[in-house]
């Protein structure tokens, strides 16, 4: 997993046109045919470290699981608050009905 280091990175990917949002959730979206990266976003509004690393370590599953299958291209996901009360079916549900709305896999 190739993920975006940089602040230029992620706001490449904040302007782009391609985004989805639930509850739970912004999903940003910016192709590029030559790799896939992924960023994820958690802010300190979210809850202190423990609970913003949790939520991290949930995305990041989530995104492990479909990473072969997607198109190439940078990924944020930004998560909201509350992402950790969430059942985790349904976020990966959330997630995967995400993918298919921008046309991604």
């Amino acid at each position: 997993m190739v993920t975006l280091n940089t602040k230029q990175d992620f706001d490449r990917v904040y302007k782009s046109q391609k985004r989805w949002h639930n509850s739970h959730f912004i999903l940003f979206f910016r192709e590029d045919a030559r790799q896939r990266r992924v960023g994820f976003s958690v802010s300190k509004r979210v809850g202190n470290a423990v609970r913003r690393n949790r939520i991290k370590r949930r995305l990041r599953a989530i995104y492990r699981e479909s990473m072969l299958d997607l198109r190439g291209g940078d990924m944020v996901l930004l998560a909201k608050d509350g992402l950790d009360k969430v059942v985790y079916k349904t976020l990966q549900n959330s997630y995967k009905y995400a993918l298919i709305r921008l046309d991604l896999v």
